[in-house]
């Protein structure tokens, strides 16, 4: 009795640890995970909660917002990238072309009593799943436990990248300093470019057009994107 009580007790100390293991980060998620937040939580006042979405953001020097889900199954946006619609509408963009499955615009209006510019909004969708989390780190943590595939990182250039989808991502700084742009939204021109944007009328946007071809950071071959850069 008391050896099938010891494999019993065994066996469930391996199934507790299987499942602590599966919560682990890999070293290189760690790692961005880490860097992302020491680079945010040094801008508090840049850090900020949505409670309808259940998001939490952060908001960019040009007024752009890096926004991630509390819950993954609060909703299809896990992560988003939130851009100014001008820049985009001024040089062409007929919004009303866009895949609504793919891209989302909120016309301008009144939040909190805030006015809020239009907005052109980039969403990713993770996993369907609760996974409720508390705060922002653990949030960021959440889903990179549900798809470690979303990070990469480069060594030389010293940032990690963040992908959505194909040619969509978002990039930071290993470390404050490190590099002449801490945080990079990048875009895939196509899906733009088809809907009316003439890349040429987005000088003094902060957009800039890189043809396809490999990146520069060495990250892969990339089709043709929007990228702009951010100094925190």
């Amino acid at each position: 009795m008391r050896r099938i009580l010891i494999l019993a007790l065994a066996l469930i100390l391996a199934v507790s640890a299987a499942a602590c293991n599966k919560q682990q980060l890999s070293e290189k998620a760690e790692g961005g995970l880490k860097a992302f937040v020491t680079t945010i939580k040094t801008f508090p006042d840049k850090i900020g909660f949505h409670k309808e979405l259940e998001h939490w953001g952060f908001e960019l020097p040009t007024g752009e917002k890096f926004e991630w889900s509390r819950d993954m199954s609060a909703n299809k946006v896990d992560l988003a990238m939130v851009m100014l619609a001008d820049p985009f509408i001024s040089a062409g963009l007929d919004v009303e072309k866009l895949n609504a499955d793919e891209w989302v615009f909120m016309p301008a209006g009144n939040e909190d009593g805030m006015d809020t510019p239009n907005l052109l909004v980039k969403p990713h969708n993770v996993k369907d799943e609760g996974r409720s989390s508390n705060g922002y780190e653990d949030a960021m943590r959440k889903l990179l436990l549900a798809d470690e595939n979303l990070l990469t990182y480069h060594g030389e250039m010293k940032h990690y990248r963040l992908k959505f989808s194909e040619g969509f991502e978002v990039r930071w700084t290993e470390e404050l300093s490190l590099n002449d742009e801490d945080f990079i939204f990048i875009l895939k021109a196509e899906p733009l470019i088809n809907a009316g944007l003439d890349i040429t009328k987005l000088e003094g946007s902060g957009w800039e057009f890189r043809a396809a071809g490999q990146d520069a950071s060495e990250m892969g071959d990339n089709p043709d994107q929007l990228v702009k850069k951010y100094k925190l």
